[in-house]
């Protein structure tokens, strides 16, 4: 009798597969969704990533946790998850899905490789319209690691009321549908039958509201215990304190700003004049360049361009600080100290937060700042459309400091108000 040694080679390879993942997921098969790319900054881009995460757990995925940087998450970044947040929530709801470390994640691939059985994949892009082009430029890092062969990238478009009621159907029953392995199993066009199963989704997520029902999805991620301790040494120095989100990013009509100006500081005396104890400190959240105009500033947020910097928003900072004892964080960097010399001799007070990596990212200012504001006495922010830019930083804030006001937080005074013209 012959004996088919291809045969044979064959099923050791689907051993060792097996046992591979295994070691990675608990099963026979690992199935993993791999956000490439997701949309929108921090704030949000967390939201998106719990609704994934939860979705991946209902078509029995493993979510890889994606790296971050510049106030973005996306499989290719530069930083681990961990870098931004802490496995807390993950931990919480793992009763609903699975998870896996980047790094475990790239072992996994790599030990299927050493066996023959290199994993497959597919691209998939999920927007809300086939117009939009923001994951236009998101690299697939993955592109050479994983096998795409025989499986053509898959667009998937879904309108995104924010309203369940302006919905055609259940989303979520829409979406895993869509990422199903019966949907997906009928985009193969090699000549294996029936197709091999899809082993990694590569996920381009384009996305702005959620669907997932869960009130646990709900919940914000922790951030890594190295921000909230900076915060608190932050906060236990200012306090007592007013923290004041004033994001001004493409704020219409720009004229709008000095007198926006004139009423944060009306407000902040009002609140001087009620608050009885020791003198405020004002902390500044603010997408203007926390160095003013000196030659290193840039502004804040990764979307406020330098060049869109007008007179009236440096007025209006001006009029503030001239009335007020601000304080601003700043990223520490090596060979750019501050320049103290090209900045107010008083009222702009400079925090520099250490960046704890290299190249620094200037985004973890945003997490610590929002950690700042959380623990402020009194919180002010710019009314949307009037004195500030629709934000879902300042709704983080609120909500927090809202739960702690109605839980009997005895800090928090004011737990959010807005000024106006």
């Amino acid at each position: 009798m012959e004996i088919d040694h291809d045969l044979i080679k064959q099923r050791e390879r689907e051993v060792l597969r097996r046992q591979i993942d295994q070691k990675y997921c608990g099963r026979d098969h690992c199935r993993f969704m791999l956000p490439i790319a997701i949309t929108e900054q921090e704030s949000k881009a967390q939201e998106h990533f719990r609704q994934l995460s939860f979705l991946s757990g209902k078509l029995g995925r493993t979510i890889v946790l994606p790296n971050v940087h510049s106030s973005h998450l996306g499989a290719c970044r530069h930083f681990p998850f961990s870098f931004y947040y802490s496995s807390e929530w993950l931990e919480r709801n793992k009763r609903f899905f699975n998870y896996i470390t980047m790094e475990d994640f790239r072992e996994w691939i790599s030990e299927r490789q050493q066996t023959g059985s290199i994993p497959t994949s597919q691209e998939v892009v999920v927007d809300i319209n086939p117009n939009f082009h923001f994951l236009d430029k998101a690299e697939n890092c993955f592109k050479d690691l994983l096998d795409y062969t025989d499986r053509p990238r898959k667009h998937f478009t879904l309108e995104d009321p924010e309203t369940f009621s302006k919905r055609a159907g259940n989303y979520t029953e829409i979406l895993l549908n869509a990422l199903g392995e019966e949907t997906l199993g009928q985009e193969y066009v090699g000549q294996v039958n029936p197709a091999p199963p899809l082993d990694v989704i590569s996920l381009y997520y384009d996305r702005r509201f959620g669907y997932i029902e869960e009130p646990q999805v709900a919940k914000p991620l922790t951030y890594n215990d190295r921000w909230i301790h900076l915060a608190d040494q932050i906060a236990n120095q200012l306090t007592p304190y007013v923290a004041i989100h004033w994001r001004m990013e493409r704020l219409d009509p720009v004229d709008n700003m000095v007198p926006c100006a004139e009423s944060l500081v009306s407000k902040v005396q009002s609140i001087e004049a009620q608050h009885d104890q020791q003198p405020l400190k004002i902390f500044l959240l603010t997408d203007y360049p926390h160095l003013l105009r000196s030659s290193i500033a840039q502004p804040e947020s990764m979307s406020f361009k330098l060049n869109e910097l007008k007179q009236q928003h440096h007025d209006a900072i001006e009029y503030v600080y001239e009335r007020l004892d601000v304080t601003v964080t700043t990223l520490q960097k090596e060979n750019k100290p501050i320049p103290y010399n090209e900045l107010p001799e008083k009222n702009w007070n400079i925090i520099p937060v250490p960046p704890y990596a290299k190249p620094p990212d200037s985004s973890v200012l945003g997490i610590v700042d929002k950690l700042v504001a959380m623990r402020a006495q009194y919180f002010l922010a710019g009314k949307p459309t009037v004195c500030g830019k629709q934000s879902s930083f300042t709704k983080r804030i609120m909500e927090e400091r809202t739960q702690a006001y109605e839980t009997g937080d005895s800090n928090i005074i004011l737990p959010m108000d807005i000024f106006s013209l």
